[in-house]
């Protein structure tokens, strides 16, 4: 080999040697890298581990939440349950508590329906209707000479056979005078006035009656008129007219109608 080939070997060989240190520089590096590649590795693997626990957290949160959630919604389909059984008792009560009020309602209306029949009876109750009048005075005639002079004025009898002859004939509301006769009435003769009820009265006597259809004719024809008050009216000509009503309008008893001695026959026998 030539010299001057060699000497370029020699400087090319010169020049592509390694510097003294380069390859423990080089073998040095080659841990570092290692160094950071084990360090990225840590971290991934940290954030990897961190994830997972972080998703079986959450998957815990979860089902702990659900199991929460779970619970209340059972309490309160219990409790909804509850309140709609207690909805349907109360319902229930309302139902018979109605019910039980219908039936005093219609308790009360029959037990006013009687009352007001024994009103109606006891002549506590203003009635009207259709009926006969009655007027009776005393007799306009000059009395003769030796003549009682009773013939010739209205009795208290001539009254009590004028309303026994309208009881007897279907009445079924007398007044007179506007006095409602009732069971306990009473007619009296005190001087020239007569006593009814507990008001004087003097003539003339207005005797209204309410009854049925014919009431006037049967009352002419009855025998407690007839046989007594007619042949008076005929022969010392006591003043006396008669007409049907269309309506008649009785007032009410006015008086007492309590009994001292008389009880229902049911609390008869427990009397001392």
């Amino acid at each position: 080999m030539a010299r001057g080939e060699l000497g370029a070997k020699g400087r090319l060989m010169r020049t592509t040697q390694l510097r003294p240190g380069a390859i423990g520089q080089r073998i040095r590096l080659r841990p570092a890298r290692a160094v950071s590649l084990a360090a990225a590795l840590t971290v991934v693997g940290f954030v990897a581990a961190a994830q997972w626990n972080g998703s079986l957290g959450r998957q815990e949160f979860t089902t702990s939440a659900q199991e929460v959630l779970s619970r209340q919604v059972s309490a309160l389909e219990s409790r909804q349950k509850q309140l709609r059984s207690e909805l349907a008792a109360a319902e229930s009560q309302v139902q018979e508590f109605q019910t039980k009020a219908a039936g005093s309602q219609s308790i009360r209306e029959q037990m006013q329906r009687e009352l007001d029949a024994a009103r109606l009876a006891a002549a506590l109750t203003p009635v009207s209707g259709p009926g006969v009048v009655i007027e009776i005075a005393d007799s306009k005639r000059v009395v003769p000479a030796g003549d009682n002079p009773s013939n010739y004025i209205v009795l208290v009898d001539d009254l009590r056979d004028i309303v026994t002859a309208l009881w007897g004939s279907g009445a079924e509301a007398i007044s007179i005078n506007g006095e409602r006769l009732a069971a306990t009435s009473s007619i009296y003769g005190v001087g020239s006035s007569i006593l009814v009820n507990s008001a004087f009265l003097s003539p003339v006597f207005r005797i209204e009656a309410i009854g049925p259809s014919g009431l006037m004719e049967r009352f002419l024809d009855h025998p407690a008129y007839v046989g007594r008050v007619g042949q008076r009216i005929t022969s010392f000509g006591l003043e006396f007219a008669s007409a049907p009503a269309d309506q008649l309008r009785l007032p009410a008893f006015v008086g007492n109608t309590a009994f001292r001695w008389g009880v229902p026959s049911e609390r008869a026998g427990s009397l001392p």
